[in-house]
């Protein structure tokens, strides 16, 4: 029997899916939770083997880090509506064994519960895909540069609020300006966004 975690803010969807996986004899939905403080305590108490989670939920390392860390037999498949190849790899390296578009069919969701809970992985062909094109992320400090400039700060400003001179902003623009083949600042936000890095 495989026990399954769901951790998804919608309860229509939750009660859904619960629905829908209590179908299956190889499944047992031991409890769902709509925050990640209640996530902790249904992992905590009901041991799951599996935690299917949405990923705008618990991103981050404030999310799935310190759940994974909390909970390192289960294993995490995540379902994101979001098509921006940052999230998969994000999901990935913070140790999710699966990736799920919210339009997957229920099949192909039992299936990749059954995957990660034999061990395998469940990254759909499409999320690979998108993997394999992701761009580096830029760094903490170069983030934090890309925050202020999606704000419509200019250099002087963006250097006065981070406590940088201008000359490392300019700097650090140019960098990313090369890294990611963009001529200008809009272009540069405009890649941010499609990217999803300044949606953490």
């Amino acid at each position: 029997m495989i026990r399954v975690a769901l951790v998804e803010d919608h309860p229509a969807i939750a009660e859904g899916l619960a629905a829908l996986l209590g179908q299956h004899k190889d499944m047992l939905v031991v409890g769902t939770a709509g925050t990640v403080g209640d996530a902790r305590i249904v992992i905590e108490t009901s041991a799951p083997d599996v935690v299917l989670c949405d990923i705008r939920l618990i991103d981050g390392a404030s999310g799935l880090g310190v759940l994974a860390e909390q909970v390192r037999a289960a294993a995490f498949v995540m379902l994101s509506s979001y098509s921006q190849p940052s999230y998969s790899v994000r999901a990935m390296e913070l140790g999710a064994k699966g990736y799920l578009s919210k339009l997957s069919t229920i099949d192909e969701i039992v299936h990749a519960i059954r995957a990660v809970a034999g061990g395998g992985t469940a990254f759909s062909p499409d999320v690979r895909t998108l993997m394999r094109t992701a761009l580096r992320p830029p760094t903490p400090r170069e983030l934090q540069i890309l925050t202020r400039l999606a704000a419509g700060d200019g250099n002087l400003a963006i250097a006065e609020a981070l406590g940088l001179r201008v000359k490392t902003v300019e700097s650090q623009l140019r960098r990313m300006f090369d890294r990611y083949d963009v001529s200008s600042r809009s272009e540069l936000v405009n890649l941010a966004h499609l990217q999803g890095w300044l949606d953490t």
